[in-house]
């Protein structure tokens, strides 16, 4: 008799547990400082996503080491839907594959819930550097080899390797330069200290109207509906540069399949409000509304598109 009340009793005990997990907050890991664009993007969806399961969505800020820090909080979450990360590509394909022995392996450790917004990279020159064209960088780069680096968001994140590619396709050695994110990088193109950055198209814009600096082209399939004047890379001749990068939402791998699709549905509802369209317009990220099965395709298929470049540039992010 005493051991069944003991089972009973704790059959409620879980049952009251799982129920208290369904109602509790949902948190939203972004693995950068507040103010950036994954910061704003976790924020964006908070409200709808909240409004949408019927719980409080909390965002949690956990910066450092390329988004590393808050991916393995993922990793070590509950796998039961209240712990989401908002990344972008740069923390979960290439960061883990920087590293001689990767904390979290993305294919294994995370379960892909929604994919949240496209951009293409650009190439930013300084307004007073003699080019017009990419066809003039290329041969003022050849003409200046100790002169052609870039500006990077910082070694080991995308916009590096996506230099590294650039480089290859143009049959340019371009020399990367670290910076601590787009802002500083930016800001020292502008400012004529370096020639040229390439950062997501977006990014650059308000300083090429003002005539700050110059955009070149961009890697996208076909022209950004926000920047019609820029080029893409492959119409240019470069077909190899069908280039872009991503944001996605991720859960701890184990979350069972049916929480996955609630989820998904809940991220593809919030994008269809105006509110957050017009923001994702904003910071020109493109919305493409796909299920958790098709992102995590995208995911397994980018991760072995890096794999080459990251491997043949040397770099190691345990330096």
């Amino acid at each position: 008799m005493r051991r069944f009340a003991c089972l009973c009793a704790f059959a409620i005990a879980c049952s009251c547990a799982m129920a208290q997990s369904a109602r509790a907050p949902a948190k939203m890991l972004v693995g950068y400082p507040p103010g950036g664009a994954v910061d704003v993007l976790g924020r964006l969806f908070a409200e709808p996503m909240a409004e949408a399961l019927g719980r409080t969505v909390i965002v949690e800020n956990r910066p450092g080491a390329v988004g590393q820090i808050a991916a393995e909080a993922l990793k070590a979450a509950a796998p039961d839907g209240n712990t989401l990360m908002v990344a972008p590509d740069a923390t979960v394909i290439i960061r883990p594959q920087t590293l001689s022995k990767p904390p979290f392996d993305p294919l294994a450790d995370f379960a892909p819930v929604a994919h949240a917004g496209n951009w293409a990279f650009a190439l930013g020159v300084h307004a007073g550097l003699p080019v017009k064209t990419l066809a003039d960088y290329v041969s003022w780069a050849k003409a200046n080899p100790d002169k052609a680096s870039f500006a990077s968001s910082g070694a080991g994140g995308s916009t590096h390797f996506f230099g590294v590619l650039l480089g290859q396709a143009l049959g340019v050695p371009l020399a990367q330069v670290s910076y601590k994110g787009a802002g500083p990088a930016i800001f020292d193109v502008v400012a004529g200290h370096i020639p040229a950055t390439i950062q997501p198209l977006g990014t650059l814009l308000a300083q090429a109207r003002a005539g700050k600096l110059a955009v070149l082209a961009m890697s996208g399939s076909e022209r950004s509906p926000g920047a019609p004047e820029v080029p893409t890379f492959a119409e240019l001749g470069y077909a190899s540069l069908v280039v872009e990068g991503w944001f996605g939402i991720f859960a701890p791998a184990g979350t069972p399949p049916e929480t996955l699709a609630k989820l998904n549905g809940a991220f593809v509802q919030a994008m269809r409000a105006p509110a957050v369209r017009e923001r994702m317009r904003n910071l020109d990220l493109e919305v493409r509304e796909m299920s958790a099965s098709e992102f995590a395709s995208i995911v397994k298929t980018d991760y072995g598109r890096w794999g080459p470049t990251i491997r043949a540039s040397g770099f190691r992010g345990d330096n």
